[in-house]
């Protein structure tokens, strides 16, 4: 049963791992109640889908490494107002490994949770709880 909670939140996903990462990030998303709005590839492709896209988007959860653009990039680009109305958006940020650079990273660029691979759905549960109540 989805998470009543989550209903009325809008996630965007980036990751260039469309046939396992992104299709397991979007059925978690969507079981645990919230709507998968928009998808990318890559850092590039989310910024353009984010500036050209009227949809509004609660949650963005990200892969660190991707070709073109990674993830950090795209959250240097994001926070520093690249799209201005979009730059306070919660970032999620997924990685294989939890390193000390990564954190030291994520807090230069305001990101605000690191979940490793595989996601599980107890953890997306977690940060989404801690982050709209």
């Amino acid at each position: 049963m989805p998470d009543q909670s989550f209903d009325s939140i809008k996630v965007m996903v980036i990751d260039d791992d469309d046939m396992l990462s992104q299709t397991a990030i979007v059925r978690i998303v969507e079981n645990l109640g919230a709507s998968v709005e928009l998808v990318a590839q890559n850092g590039r492709e989310a910024l353009e889908l984010l500036q050209e896209s009227e949809v509004s988007i609660h949650l963005i959860i990200c892969d660190i490494e991707m070709p073109e653009m990674d993830g950090f990039e795209f959250a240097r680009r994001l926070r520093y107002g690249t799209i201005p109305e979009r730059k306070d958006i919660p970032i999620l940020m997924l990685t294989g490994h939890a390193s000390d650079e990564n954190v030291r990273k994520g807090r230069i660029h305001k990101i605000n949770g690191f979940i490793v691979k595989p996601v599980m759905t107890d953890t997306l549960r977690s940060y989404m709880t801690r982050l709209f109540g």
